[in-house]
């Protein structure tokens, strides 16, 4: 009888073969007193234990960059520089000494440390960093317990064709591993859609659901499976009927990647020639020279709080590096810098916030551009270095958390102190660098027109916007099925700001998980999204969708429903609109 079970789709594509269980070694972490003089002892096998841990990752990382790329190993790199940051190592060896405890313990005590502080993070993105956290301090504890030893999935079988892994969790590392073995596809129990494994078998294009409860119980080794990464669904011990179908959509996937491959010189054009554009949300040089191999004309987020995630807020200068870094990457093609777009919670460390840290509802509290105003010497340096930047070619400034125009006046009023004060600098940048607003708050979705003269373009944020609407945190399991897209209070919100944005003559992206989702083009198109900002290994797969779509029809099809309400043979306005793209 065929067993279902259900998670977090993270990497579309269909994987059938036989189960493997990792099962691990758990590490016993437990807490003993040292003797005072066996201390530096202590602290010097902490001290080896990250050299190797660091050694180990360092050889992964090289080995990947050979078998998948720049952009994959720099993953790996980042846990490398974790093990560098001397933080670190530092907070658990004050540890050794002033409590006493072994060096085991001190990890522990660390990381307990730093996953209370992620807690109080609202971005997604950013809190799912706890994962690197966790899994970097969990690599040193192995090491430390094997003296030496500690090599990533080092018991799993050499080859691993045909062959899904199910585990509990999965570090970025044993993500690599799996695949250089050629694993068909991954299971796991726990994970974020937005964690850096997550990513990894994204860009690695290993078919990936996380967030299956009991995948390890359900599922025993050897058994039959089909992973659909589309839908986030496996099967275990599938019936005949079903195997067929899922081997015959393998087969259709494995032609769909193929005609992808056909796409790269093709402009994003509809059936009825409109031309959309597409940009990507981009973090690295590798995956920005990836996109415009595909089509995208530029980059349309650039992430910048990175650069302040370390012990030392970032200088004019070394952001500067940063922003040029991109723009000589994408070779003349647009840089939109989105800016620094995190909460008091983690910033606390940089600034006097001390207090901050225990806002109970960061989400709501002192983030982006509500933080930039009121630190205004450390905004200013960041607007610095981006007009700086906006010399060596074209970019565009994005203000992330928009509330009300007065902020967009005063972040405006800060650009143009700036710009002055470069000025009589003789610093050269460019006068006519345009600011845009993420429209990701209901309040400034709902009054735009109080925001013409103040910004030059948009980009709605729809994790943020979403999640705002609905009042449900996208990554609560518990409450995770609210997050719809397709709610009719979301439609008509999008609806109602890309309306007011064609009136107002202020041109509008979506940089949203939704952009990049080809599930859901047809309905940006239907609402009259003509700029898409997706990430770099969708840029093929959307521009397809747009290829294969009537924009003309979809809008009709659109203005139907919103008039008539929905359509009761149609469970989703999606599956509306794309009966109406084939039968009109």
């Amino acid at each position: 009888m065929t067993l279902a079970l259900s998670g977090h789709r993270v990497e579309d594509g269909i994987a059938v073969g036989r189960a493997h269980v990792l099962q691990r070694n758990e590490i016993e972490i437990g807490e003993f007193k040292i003797a005072s003089q066996r201390i530096p002892t202590e602290i010097e096998r902490l001290r080896q234990a990250f050299v190797d841990a660091r050694a180990n990752l360092s050889a992964l990382a090289e080995r990947l960059q050979a078998a998948a790329g720049a952009s994959a190993s720099e993953i790996i790199r980042t846990h490398v520089l974790m093990l560098d940051d001397s933080s670190l190592l530092d907070g658990a060896i004050d540890h050794i000494e002033n409590d006493q405890c072994n060096a085991e313990w001190a990890m522990q005590l660390q990381l307990e440390a730093l996953l209370a502080e992620f807690r109080t993070i609202d971005d997604d993105y950013i809190r799912s960093r706890a994962d690197d956290a966790a899994q970097v301090v969990r690599l040193v504890q192995k090491t430390l317990a094997e003296e030496g030893g500690g090599e990533v999935l080092g018991d799993v079988p050499d080859r691993l064709g045909h062959t899904l892994v199910i585990a509990t969790e999965l570090t970025p590392g044993e993500m690599a591993v799996l695949h250089e073995r050629g694993v068909a596809g991954v299971v796991t129990e726990h994970g974020s859609p937005y964690s850096h494994t997550a990513i990894l078998a994204r860009g690695m294009g290993i078919p990936t659901v996380m967030g299956v409860r009991r995948a390890q119980s359900l599922i025993t080794e050897g058994e039959q499976l089909i992973l659909d990464g589309h839908y986030g669904v496996v099967f275990a011990d599938p019936e005949e009927s079903i195997l067929r179908h899922y081997l015959q959509k393998q087969s259709e996937s494995v032609r769909f990647r193929q005609a992808l491959d056909t796409l790269r010189a093709s402009p994003a054009a509809s059936i009825d020639h409109c031309e959309i554009a597409l940009l990507a949300n981009a973090e690295r040089p590798d995956d920005m020279r990836q996109a415009l191999q595909d089509g995208a004309c530029g980059v349309g987020l650039y992430r910048s709080e990175f650069l302040f995630m370390s012990g030392e807020p970032p200088d004019e200068e070394q952001q500067l590096a940063y922003y040029t870094e991109a723009i000589e990457a994408l070779g003349g093609a647009p840089l939109t810098i989105r800016t620094l777009d995190i909460g008091a919670d983690k910033t606390a460390h940089l600034l006097d916030f001390q207090a901050l840290r225990s806002n109970p509802n960061p989400a709501l509290g002192l983030r982006a551009v509500r933080l930039c105003l009121r630190e205004v010497e450390l905004f200013k340096i960041q607007l610095r270095a981006i007009l700086r930047a906006s010399a060596r070619g074209p970019v565009r400034m994005l203000v992330p958390m928009l509330t009300t125009a007065k902020e967009a006046r005063a972040v405006r009023a800060l650009l143009d102190e700036t710009r002055s004060e470069l000025e009589r600098a003789g610093q050269a940048y460019d006068a006519g660098m345009p600011m845009g607003g993420m429209i990701e708050v209901p309040a400034a979705a709902l009054s735009l027109e109080s925001f013409a003269g103040e910004l030059d373009f948009l980009s709605i944020g729809t994790n943020d916007l979403i999640q705002y609407m609905v009042a449900a945190d996208r990554v609560d399991e518990h409450v995770a099925h609210l997050y719809d897209p397709q709610h009719p209070g979301v439609i008509h919100l999008l609806g109602h700001v890309f309306e007011t944005a064609h009136r107002l003559d202020l041109p509008v992206a979506v940089c949203g998980e939704i952009a990049g989702d080809r599930r859901y083009t047809r309905l940006l198109l239907a609402l009259g999204l003509t700029e898409f900002s997706v990430q770099p290994r969708a840029v093929l797969e959307v521009k397809k969708v747009i290829n294969e779509t009537d924009v003309g029809r979809m809008r009709g099809a659109m203005a139907r429903w919103r008039e008539q309400g929905e359509d009761p043979r149609f469970p989703t306005l999606v599956q509306y609109l794309d009966h109406a793209q084939l039968h009109g």
